[in-house]
This record gives C-alpha cells, sequence and structure tokens, in this order.
C-alpha cells in the first residue's frame, strides 16, 4: 500500500499506538486498544492533513483533528459490525466476534468520546463541521437498516454513512487553514465523490468476490444487488463502473480548480488514484469475464 511510505501516515499510526498506550488497564482499554491496532489505509486522516497543508498548516496543527476523524471513523466500523453482525474486518476478527457486541459497543462509545475531546482544540467551524459529518454517519447507517430499493435511495445512504466523513475529512483541513470559501466547498466536493467513488467500489468488489476482508452475517443492500434485479449482471457491473469513474473523475476535477499547493494536491490526487482507479481495472477485467 502506497500510502505506508508517507511520513503522515507512520505519524498518524504511531500518535494512535499512543492514545491505545495512554488508556487505562481495564478490560473496555483492551478492547479499544484491540480496535486501534487493527491495520487501516489511514485515508481519512491524510485527507485532513494533506487539505491544511495545501494551505500552508503544518501538520502539528492538524494531527489533534486527523486522530479525531479516525477515531469516530473506527469507532463507526464498530457500530456497523454490531448492525451487521460483523464476524471479520481487515482480515482480523471483528471487534464484536472478539470481545461481544456489549464491550464493542462501549467501546465505540468511549472511542467517539476520544474524538470530541480532541476535535475540542478546535474554533466553532471546524467542531460544527466535525459533528455534523458524525450526524450524517448516523443518518445514513439507519438508512442501510431501512434498507435502499432503488438506486437513489442508495446514494443517499452511502452519501451520509460514508461519503461524509470524506467530505468533512477535507473540509476541517482547509477550515484549520483558514482557506478562502470557495476553496473549501471545492474541497469538500473532492471528498465528497472520493467517499461515493470508494463505496461503490467496494460493493462492486464486494459482489464480484475480489475484496474478502470483511465477513458479515448480515449482507448490505448494495448497488450491485440493486441494479441485478432490473439489469442483466454485466450491464449492472456496467453500470456501477461507470459510477465509479464519473465520480473520480469528479474528485480530481474538483482539486484541480482549487487553488493552494500543487505538491499537496498532487498527493491528495494519489489518494484518489489508490482508493478507486486500481481496483477500478481489476472489476473491468472481471467484467470483461462476466
Amino acid at each position: 500500500m502506497m500510502f505506508s511510505l508517507w511520513d503522515e501516515y507512520r505519524l498518524i499510526n504511531n500518535k494512535l499506538a499512543s492514545l491505545a498506550n495512554e488508556l487505562p488497564e481495564s478490560e473496555l482499554g483492551d478492547v479499544i486498544s484491540y480496535i486501534l491496532s487493527v491495520s487501516g489505509k489511514r485515508v481519512r486522516p491524510l485527507i485532513l492533513i494533506f487539505s491544511a497543508k495545501t494551505f500552508g498548516v503544518p501538520i502539528e496543527r492538524s494531527l489533534n483533528a486527523a486522530l479525531a476523524i479516525e477515531l469516530v471513523h473506527a469507532a463507526s466500523l464498530v457500530h456497523d459490525d454490531i448492525l451487521d453482525g460483523g464476524i471479520e474486518r481487515r482480515g482480523s476478527p471483528s471487534t464484536i466476534q472478539k470481545y461481544g457486541w456489549e464491550a464493542a459497543l462501549l467501546a465505540g462509545d468511549y472511542l467517539i468520546s476520544m474524538s470530541i475531546e480532541l476535535i475540542s482544540h478546535y474554533d466553532t467551524q471546524v467542531i460544527r463541521a466535525f459533528s455534523q459529518a458524525c450526524m450524517k454517519m448516523a443518518e445514513g447507517e439507519m438508512m442501510d437498516i431501512s434498507g435502499a430499493p432503488s438506486p437513489e435511495a442508495y446514494i443517499g445512504c452511502i452519501s451520509h454513512k460514508t461519503a461524509a466523513l470524506f467530505a468533512a475529512s477535507a473540509k476541517i483541513g482547509c477550515l484549520i487553514a483558514n482557506a478562502p470559501e470557495c476553496d473549501v466547498s471545492k474541497f469538500e466536493n473532492y471528498g465528497m465523490r472520493l467517499g461515493l467513488a470508494y463505496q461503490i467500489l467496494d460493493d462492486l468488489e464486494e459482489y464480484l468476490g475480489v475484496d474478502q476482508s470483511k465477513i458479515s452475517e448480515k449482507a448490505s443492500i448494495t448497488l450491485p444487488r440493486i441494479l441485478s434485479i432490473t439489469y442483466p449482471e454485466e450491464e449492472a457491473i456496467h453500470k456501477c463502473i461507470q459510477l465509479i469513474s464519473s465520480n473520480t473523475l469528479a474528485s480530481i476535477s474538483a482539486l484541480k480548480e482549487s487553488s493552494g499547493d500543487a505538491m499537496m494536491k498532487a498527493y491528495l490526487e494519489k489518494i484518489v488514484d489508490e482508493m478507486t482507479k486500481r481496483g477500478l481495472q481489476k472489476c473491468r477485467l472481471l467484467k470483461s469475464h462476466c
């Protein structure tokens, strides 16, 4: 994974490890340490850090916000596994599988509380953007539980459940840097479009059997499943690929239309490549064999 070569990625992991070491020695502390020890891409905190650096803010000023974003993301995965009966996550036993749903629920709540403490170091604008994203994520989970009977309902669901935190990560980085309002909007759109492309791709990879890193008792209603009811499988896959491609292009376009440091924006574009383009190539190859 490209991200693991970046200093920012290593710093995020080191800080998460430090947070885990500072936890109280208790059963709950053990559960939270386990959650934080499971490896991840750390893409959301990376987006926040690079967005802030695009407008001249050093990593030290954005790091607490980046950690807050990663902690609330980790909490959302734990809660998602509770709702879906998660068995395996990122190739490791899920928190509920290892410790039970009661401990998982409390650990998720604790992580959210930690994230609130970290984000409280910033001004009202940043705190509001963070809290709004968290509320949207909860709304998205509720939409997911209720089911997504149409493509439009599915897009509404993932806009809240997944893409809202991507968008908030980019927006918060810009807000910390006091970026121009027009750039804040463009970066927010960059994150939203990336989040949509990523989630559709993730669901398509699961549908095609490419991604086996998550195992749950309950299967979510995803776009390829919805489309396959109406269209032949090959056409349903093609429509998913088209949506991934269009959102990927829109994400990069929003980035290129903004101002700020070109080198930092290049890192943000590399994140798009890593999160969407490689997986998209695999899906296109598999589609050709359908």
